[in-house]
């Protein structure tokens, strides 16, 4: 799947996520989602280890319920995760609610990001945060940081604020990614089992 067209990361695909998630798995919000995935990625997952990453998402249950399509669906936006981290043109985005959407919600939706992308930089225990660049290093943190935003706050300065955590969250996601690449011997051998 790592092959497959450049499609963007955006509102389209945020609310086809959002209407399989509700019905397969209503515990995780897209934004969670994409942020296992990009942290996932981030460590050197690639879609084709879906055996091995799938059940960071799904349990037996879940697998068996949804079929093909949520399956799918994940390896899809691993690989559009992947390829939008390898790109150039730095079109890597964070999957979150459109900005038709109450600023709370998309704040919530920052925090579950971060917690998620977390969860799956850290799933594989083959990042060693000591051999990454201090950049790097601090990104990891402050995406830790974020996880822990408030979300009930209402200033008149939240959606400039908001749009320039999401920036930061796409420039610090890449530095990690880059840095981890270029730190990491190959992880595909190293899955856990």
């Amino acid at each position: 799947m790592t092959n497959s067209p450049t499609i963007p990361l955006n509102d389209t695909v945020y609310q086809h996520f959002k209407s399989l998630l509700t019905g397969n798995l209503p515990e995780y919000s897209v934004s969670e989602v994409h942020g296992v995935i990009t942290g996932l990625a981030c460590a050197g997952v690639t879609d084709d280890q879906f055996s091995e990453w799938g059940p960071v998402l799904l349990d037996s249950d879940h697998h068996n319920d949804a079929g093909e399509a949520l399956p799918d669906a994940l390896m899809g936006l691993m690989a559009l995760t992947e390829k939008s981290l390898k790109a150039q043109d730095f079109s890597f985005r964070v999957l979150l609610p459109p900005d038709t959407h109450p600023i709370s919600g998309r704040t919530q939706a920052v925090a579950e990001w971060c917690y998620g992308f977390g969860l799956g930089l850290n799933w594989t225990s083959t990042v060693n945060a000591d051999s990454l660049e201090e950049d790097a290093k601090d990104a990891i943190a402050d995406i830790a940081e974020l996880a822990n935003v408030d979300s009930t706050s209402t200033s008149p300065d939240d959606e400039n604020s908001l749009t320039e955590v999401e920036e930061y969250l796409r420039v610090a996601t890449q530095l990690i990614f880059e840095s981890v690449g270029y730190s990491a011997p190959a992880q595909k051998d190293h899955m856990p089992q």
